[in-house]
């Protein structure tokens, strides 16, 4: 299991605690059995039994034998896997917007965000850095080559390029893991900036109201599912099993759907 990023909220002490063990589930302790004992009852019970923030922030481990694996009831985030499961709320928003029009505004937020999402996935490479601007991306390579010799300072923040940028980038350099371009026809950037529209104004919501034409969306849809299974079959070789298949069904439903308004 990765550590880093499952923890990425935790207050930097606490991830210490946690992450700094020759073995998770073994050794001096084990955080959520702590919490239990603590508390008197377990991590997801009724809302009485369960610890404050404060008391998981400011918890020591306790010593001795812990077989629960103290990361088995956090959420392990990656854009590969933020990818997967907007494809599938696409899906799931689009089976419902007959009885509630809306909804195909929450559609074409999550496929744009599911392509979002593919694009780091598939720029970012083996060292980690693709998605990143070339500023920083140098910053942190001279960071990796000092660090070898003692200590040195990581780079200032960890924001990656905006869509456009990210989309601009893999249609004009060959992507590490397969060797490949993003092909986009100029039909298609229309219908992506289509949806970089409608995304803005759903997260970022304007005092006044507007109106969204169904056919302007669900042109839009089935162009950015496409490129998004194409950005995760770059990383091909990280599917888990079945997950391939889940996203080609989602692909094709949500295709099948968007034939359907009118």
């Amino acid at each position: 299991m990765k550590l880093d990023g499952a923890l990425s909220y935790l207050d930097g002490d606490t991830y210490e605690k946690i992450v700094d063990r020759p073995t998770l589930g073994r050794g001096r302790g084990c955080l959520s059995k702590h919490l239990m004992h603590n508390t008197g009852g377990d991590l997801l019970g009724d809302s009485a039994a369960r610890p404050s923030l404060a008391e998981v922030l400011a918890s020591e481990p306790e010593d001795g034998h812990c077989d629960a694996d103290p990361l088995a009831h956090y959420a392990e985030v990656t854009p590969r896997a933020l990818a997967i499961l907007n494809l599938t709320d696409c899906q799931q928003q689009l089976e419902r917007w007959n009885e509630e029009p809306l909804r195909l505004a929450q559609a074409a937020k999550a496929v744009h965000l599911a392509m979002q999402a593919a694009l780091t996935d598939a720029l970012a490479g083996s060292t980690g850095l693709g998605a990143y601007s070339e500023k920083l991306r140098a910053e942190y390579l001279a960071y990796f080559e000092e660090s070898r010799t003692g200590e040195a300072k990581p780079p200032v923040g960890d924001f990656v390029l905006p869509f456009p940028a990210l989309l601009a980038r893999a249609m004009q350099h060959p992507m590490e893991w397969s060797g490949r371009k993003l092909e986009v026809s100029q039909d298609e950037l229309k219908a992506l900036d289509r949806l970089t529209f409608i995304r803005h104004r759903v997260e970022h919501p304007r005092p006044q109201s507007h109106f969204i034409e169904p056919l302007f969306i669900a042109l839009t849809l089935p162009v950015a599912a496409r490129l998004t299974q194409e950005l995760l079959d770059v990383c091909a070789h990280q599917y888990e099993e079945g997950e391939r298949a889940a996203v080609k069904s989602s692909v094709a439903n949500i295709s099948r759907l968007c034939s359907e308004v009118n």
